[in-house]
């Protein structure tokens, strides 16, 4: 695929990570140049490759679009639309994003339509590329004529088998309940939908994570709004643990609209990212599960405003959180997790415009954090900074 050169490369900096104990290479950020106002974004990697897809409003009009790297995220190919006659995206903002999962030159993106649903949300969309993202075509979805008028707050991801999971939010049983299928064809067919919790928060984000043969999904509870975790594997009937992730006890009538961060480090210890508005626990915290399934006590990651956040392996069994700072703040706090340590936070989009909702991953030797910020005029696009590899 040929690239072109769709961004505005920023100044690199220098990152002193105290903990470490040493001094990183310099860094780069890439500030893309989209044509339209960016309303949603999702990326993945796939060995060396970043896919990034994003939603774009043009005169009222929302169009989803598609771009690959091969180094790193310094440079993009051109955008292909994903246009396949499917209803265009709508109800998707940066709580409710579009999501992609990638196999190789399998690509398989979702997002949520109008309809009849509350505030006129509406059912899920799927698109699928065999040929790493230059064509694209509709696909069927494991939701298709089950009569639920409106799905969102996706995770999609991709296990290392190699089958496809979605997770999402719907209201199929007269109250909104995280749901999951699975795909062993690339997103042609799907799996019979199960419920790993049929009661819970309204419209918070999902998140997947896989190791061995097991499959986790984190979803927000609603008595009380803690973040829990539920798990099935092989030979499993249905879901199993719905372990709560952190006990904090938060009792709220409303849905703050904040989801988590998951991920398995190369050892197979499940990590999560979990946010909690419990006026004695307020913040973002980090907790890990042992072989036992016992969780760990919550550490507190950034300041109390740290809210949206996301986390991923990196290549040295380590992990990378990266969060924003919400409305106290205008910047992205970043922390690498090494050896049972996290690091001293640093600081990225400092000169940016209301940096929101950054997504991390690793592709290659590097580490990467995207994230949508606003432009001068008041429409946005997206950045991304490449860290060095550990």
């Amino acid at each position: 695929m040929d690239m072109v050169i769709r961004c505005l490369t920023g100044v690199s900096a220098a990152i002193v990570l105290a903990a470490c104990g040493n001094a990183e290479p310099e860094f780069q950020n890439v500030l893309f140049d989209a044509g339209g106002d960016v309303v949603s974004l999702g990326v993945t990697s796939d060995n060396d490759r970043l896919h990034a897809t994003w939603v774009e409003l043009k005169d009222d009009t929302a169009i989803a679009y598609h771009a690959t790297s091969d180094n790193g995220g310094l440079d993009w190919s051109d955008p292909v639309a994903i246009e396949t006659g499917h209803p265009p995206p709508d109800r998707v903002h940066r709580s409710n994003d579009l999501r992609i999962a990638a196999a190789g030159n399998r690509l398989l993106v979702v997002w949520q339509t109008s309809g009849d649903g509350f505030a006129g949300s509406g059912p899920m969309v799927m698109a699928r590329s065999n040929d790493g993202g230059k064509q694209w075509e509709p696909t069927t979805t494991p939701v298709k004529g089950d009569g639920t008028g409106s799905h969102g707050f996706f995770a999609l991801s991709r296990a290392p088998n190699n089958v496809f999971h979605i997770a999402w939010l719907d209201s199929r049983d007269g109250q909104q309940g995280v749901h999951h299928a699975t795909s062993i064809d690339g997103g042609q067919s799907w799996s019979d939908v199960t419920t790993p919790r049929d009661t819970t928060c309204q419209c918070c984000w999902n998140s997947l994570a896989h190791a061995g043969d097991e499959t986790m999904v984190l979803y927000r509870g609603i008595e009380p709004r803690d973040m829990a975790v539920a798990v099935t594997g092989a030979g499993d009937a249905g879901w199993r643990g719905h372990s709560r992730v952190g006990q904090f006890d938060w009792y709220v009538d409303g849905c703050p609209h904040v989801g988590g961060g998951l991920a398995t480090d190369n050892d197979g210890l499940l990590h999560a990212l979990v946010w909690t508005g419990d006026d004695n626990h307020t913040g973002l915290y980090h907790l890990h599960r042992n072989h036992r399934g016992e969780w760990s006590t919550p550490e507190r990651l950034g300041r109390p405003s740290a809210r949206a956040a996301d986390l991923t392996a990196t290549p040295n069994s380590g992990l990378l959180a990266a969060w924003d700072h919400g409305t106290a703040d205008h910047s992205i706090g970043v922390a690498r997790y090494h050896n049972g340590t996290w690091s001293t936070t640093f600081t990225l989009g400092r000169n940016a415009h209301r940096p929101r909702f950054p997504l991390v991953t690793a592709a290659g030797d590097a580490i990467q954090v995207f994230w949508t910020e606003d432009r001068e005029d008041g429409t946005r696009t997206w950045r991304i900074t490449r860290l060095p590899p550990p």
